[in-house]
């Protein structure tokens, strides 16, 4: 516990350095074709720009500015086209193992893996289903009448989505269930991204083993990440690590965990590598101004 105390470090050292890219377009004649061109391929690209900006993969110069290239883009289904609100403050709640409570800036509701053990009193806007495990998709006693996100379904299975739910943007990446041979396992779990409030978001769900490419280049640089910490039933210790590295989010928060002993015992595991906060409540206010310059665990008090 000192050394953990020792490391604990204030969220309010902000990394600022962000970015935005520009388009082009190619001038056309006569002046009738010119018109009608620039009508059908202005409208084109504000469906397909909206469609990248929100549900596209978090965006490394948008977040930070990283050494490495930057990813392109993955332009999903537009189910809805209700812009993304500018950047506000974002309130995560965690309410248990991997249930969490995201509210956007414009009070949007999210609910992430409902658990029976952890109960919302007020209904949620929509909530996501990462897989079938009854811990992660206790949908029974959900208050009023959310829209149901299922990543996997017993029908079909992987079940593929990208849509806004008012400010929020939701898109979903597949996992597997090797932790060997992922992509040539069945699809056992599926990882959430949400964009709001100028910041990227991602819910792990159940992953079981370290990103493979193609799941790196559709996931980009995020903000925070919701990562399954056990040690045991999802990933080990050391494939967790894996994780962070690879995406190297501001935050990360363990989830697929019940305690604050356990959160602890992933954190002894760390070596030290990462600093520490913990948070006496156990839910976060978060902005683009208050993210740490390096990468800090976060610990929620009352587990």
């Amino acid at each position: 516990m000192a050394s953990t105390a020792s490391a604990v470090t204030d969220l309010s050292r902000a990394d600022q350095g962000r970015g935005r890219v520009a388009w082009t377009h190619q001038k056309q004649h006569p002046l009738l074709v010119c018109l009608v061109l620039l009508c059908v391929l202005g409208g084109t690209y504000g469906a397909l720009g909206n469609a990248q900006e929100v549900l596209g993969p978090c965006d490394p110069s948008f977040v930070q500015q990283w050494s490495q290239p930057q990813v392109t883009p993955i332009a999903y289904r537009l189910a809805d086209t209700t812009p993304e609100a500018p950047s506000g403050t974002v309130r995560l709640e965690w309410l248990g193992h991997s249930s969490f409570l995201l509210t956007s800036p414009t009070g949007t509701r999210i609910l992430t893996d409902p658990h029976a053990f952890y109960p919302l009193r007020e209904a949620p806007d929509a909530s996501t289903i990462s897989n079938l495990h009854i811990t992660h998709s206790d949908v029974r006693g959900l208050p009023g009448n959310p829209r149901l996100l299922w990543g996997i379904t017993r029908e079909q299975g992987w079940n593929k989505l990208a849509l806004m739910i008012g400010d929020v943007g939701v898109f979903n990446v597949p996992s597997y269930a090797s932790r060997v041979e992922p992509e040539q396992s069945p699809i056992q779990n599926s990882i959430f991204v949400f964009r709001t409030g100028g910041l990227c978001l991602v819910h792990l769900g159940n992953l079981r083993h370290p990103l493979t490419p193609h799941q790196l280049q559709r996931l980009g640089r995020p903000d925070v990440v919701m990562v399954p910490a056990d040690g045991s039933w999802t990933m080990s210790f050391e494939d967790v690590l894996t994780v962070i590295e690879q995406l190297r989010p501001a935050l990360v928060i363990p989830i697929h965990i019940d305690t604050l002993p356990q959160a602890l015992a992933f954190v002894q595991n760390t070596g030290g590598r990462y600093p520490v906060r913990q948070v006496p409540e156990r839910a976060l206010t978060l902005s683009r101004q208050l993210l740490p310059a390096v990468t800090t665990l976060v610990l929620f008090g009352g587990s």
